[in-house]
């Protein structure tokens, strides 16, 4: 059967009166935003083995929760805030067993190499990987804001809605971490 024709809130409501049995309708969901998905992740948490994991996990936590998905945002904004929601709490876990297994000297030998080092990384990195980098270093929610409407193709209306706050200060939020990421990518990938 051919789901094309079919809108992401038909399928959602269909998937709301078929699962757990009948999963084709789920399957289209996941088709559909899959790519996006995962690009978000892969953005988001920088490792293509945690981005796989995270939307594995994003997906299942969707197929879990689904029924209960009021329709008081559209299925792709809501998917997004579990999505961004969920990348948080994954980087957060790296970076807290990072810290487990790293020492006093290492983190002070770390933290001076990283300063004095961090123009050269930058410039022998490729763009991609600058682009990266620099997303990495910017806060998380500026983070939130670019991955959201450039990796998620979200409008700002979209990230607003998935960000839960007012569409103005959003505006003026991604305006201002537009111009940080504009201002670190010429110090450090020009």
């Amino acid at each position: 059967m051919s789901f094309d024709a079919i809108d992401d809130e038909q399928l959602v409501t269909r998937c709301q009166e078929e699962l757990p049995y009948v999963v084709t309708a789920f399957e289209e969901l996941v088709r559909r935003y899959q790519l996006p998905l995962f690009a978000m992740c892969r953005r988001y948490l920088s490792v293509e083995s945690d981005a796989e994991d995270a939307t594995q996990e994003i997906f299942m936590k969707v197929f879990h929760t689904l029924a209960t998905f009021e329709h008081r945002s559209t299925f792709k904004t809501w998917l997004f805030s579990i999505a961004i929601n969920h990348c948080k709490t994954v980087l957060g876990n790296i970076k807290r067993q990072q810290e487990r297994y790293i020492n006093d000297d290492e983190v002070t030998t770390h933290t001076a190499d990283e300063a004095k080092d961090s123009a050269q990384q930058f410039e022998s990195d490729d763009e991609k990987s600058c682009v990266q980098r620099v997303i990495a270093k910017m806060k998380a929610s500026e983070r939130d804001l670019l991955l959201l409407r450039f990796t998620s193709d979200l409008s700002l209306e979209e990230v607003a809605s998935t960000l839960g706050k007012q569409l103005s200060a959003t505006k003026m939020s991604f305006y201002r971490a537009l111009e940080k990421f504009k201002l670190l990518h010429e110090k450090y990938c020009a």
